[in-house]
């Protein structure tokens, strides 16, 4: 076997160890690694592992150390984030998952201050607390939540018997533990307003951008990638095209100068929007070109639509600055359906409207 056989065998083998682990993490879906739920499903079920690694361990040490309380509870614990990856995994609800993760934890902890957990070590463990809660909970809950904790935690240490004197511990560290832990509840929570508003604008950010390449900004209708993708991802499996041309529009730009001709290629994005029913498409399609296309209607119906907004552009008055003109249009409609996929439909139509051109323009041809 060459070396170049050897590597790949290698690589094989550590890209599917790979995908086992990303299944695992992300409980079956690693589809949308990147969407928000998927990210949350990915951090819960990461919290309830590392849960299961620790917990476990350490409620076997502590029933053999003869700890039967603490050892049960340690190990009832890591039972309820084996169950809840299990639940997880089954429905990609992390919202209640979450619950299971964050509210053992809770009564885990306070049951560790006071007992001291193993060793009277039971109390480093609380800090983990802020970064879990704000992450499950969100800012304003979290805050809440990790507000109640620590008045938990207060009563706890200071009124009731913790395991503190047992472990002769000085009786200045109660208040170095509550003060540590409110300095990283309050990081924690600087840090949790710093990263939502960060995803805040990355969100609008991204809008903006899907909005800009999807937009034609002249018309503010759908430009051609963004029709071709509604399209493609349309839940209906017929609908009617209906594609656009200015009749003699060069003659516009070389008369009145290509503002007016942007300005007329506007007001034809506002007749045809304004035509167009809740439900139906419509694009510049490119130039002085438009395609709209029209759902859950009759292939008549869609002649007639073409029809009405070939006579709105026909008796409409276009102004601007000092010159007024008219225009009109010629259209080509087809129809996709089970037998005719989309890129034939547009082909159709694209022929039919030349077939309009060249029958004197200014009309509409479906066959």
């Amino acid at each position: 076997m060459t070396k170049y056989a050897h590597k790949s065998k290698f690589d094989n083998k550590k890209n599917k160890a790979k995908a086992s682990w990303l299944t695992f993490f992300y409980v079956g879906n690693t589809d949308d690694v990147f969407s928000e739920n998927i990210r949350r499903v990915f951090i819960i079920n990461l919290f309830a592992s590392v849960g299961v690694l620790f917990t476990l361990p350490l409620g076997i040490v502590s029933l053999i150390e003869g700890k039967a309380v603490l050892g049960s509870a340690l190990i009832l614990i890591a039972f309820l984030y084996a169950m809840n990856h299990i639940y997880l995994r089954h429905t990609h609800n992390h919202a209640l998952s979450g619950n299971f993760v964050i509210y053992p934890l809770y009564a885990l902890m306070i049951y560790l201050v006071y007992t001291g957990g193993v060793k009277g070590t039971g109390h480093v463990w609380i800090y983990c607390i802020p970064a879990v809660s704000l992450f499950l909970n969100g800012m304003k809950r979290g805050m809440i939540e990790l507000g109640f904790f620590t008045l938990a935690l207060i009563i706890t240490m200071y009124f009731t018997n913790s395991h503190f004197a047992e472990f002769g511990y000085d009786p200045a560290l109660k208040t170095r533990i509550l003060f540590s832990f409110i300095v990283v509840v309050f990081l924690s929570g600087i840090y949790e307003y710093s990263m939502s508003r960060f995803n805040q604008e990355l969100k609008e950010t991204s809008a903006k951008l899907k909005l800009v390449a999807y937009t034609d900004a002249l018309t503010e209708l759908l430009n051609r990638r963004g029709m071709l993708q509604r399209l493609e991802t349309s839940s209906y499996t017929s609908f009617h095209l209906l594609l656009a041309d200015v009749d003699f529009f060069k003659s516009i730009n070389d008369e009145y100068g290509h503002d007016a001709g942007d300005y007329a290629l506007t007001q034809l994005g506002k007749i045809i929007q304004t035509s167009l029913s809740e439900g139906d498409l419509a694009a510049r399609w490119g130039g002085e070109e438009f395609l709209i296309a029209v759902c859950d209607c009759a292939e008549p119906e869609a002649f007639a639509l073409a029809e009405s907004i070939r006579r709105r552009v026909e008796e409409y008055e276009f102004a601007y600055l000092d010159h007024k003109f008219r225009m009109t249009m010629s259209f080509g409609v087809a129809t996709m359906n089970e037998t005719t996929s989309l890129r034939e439909a547009i082909t159709l139509a694209d022929n039919r409207l030349y077939s309009a051109k060249r029958a004197g323009r200014n009309r509409t041809r479906r066959s």
